[in-house]
């Protein structure tokens, strides 16, 4: 399943003029129908959508999933604290944060 909220084509200027990086999420867990709304409350409850927003099941019988979010909407200390909320979610077997910065170049 995949949902994108902004084009996939975004102008090289748009993301230099960004003020905050992208932060992006790579949440592993185990297959369970209500793991994806417990994960995406965490937006929500603060009225933010993610820009991107893609899982897959995986594991050889489909018992895991993975959920690799992408956000520009948040700061570094509101992404750590989005991070460490997901990671007491039930079903949720890990959580890893890393930023994407982009520099104008000549």
């Amino acid at each position: 399943m995949s949902f994108a909220t902004t084009p996939t084509s975004e102008s090289f200027e748009t993301l230099v003029r960004r003020t905050n990086p992208v932060h992006c999420f790579a949440v592993s867990g185990m297959s369970d129908p209500g793991l994806q709304p417990r994960i995406m409350e965490q937006w929500a409850k603060r009225g933010l959508m993610p820009d991107r927003w893609h899982c897959a099941r995986t594991g050889t019988d489909g018992s895991d999933v993975y959920i690799d979010i992408e956000t520009s909407e948040l700061d570094h200390a509101l992404a750590m604290q989005i991070a460490e909320a997901m990671r007491t979610i039930f079903g949720v077997s890990q959580v890893l944060v890393s930023e994407k910065r982009f520099a104008a170049s000549a």
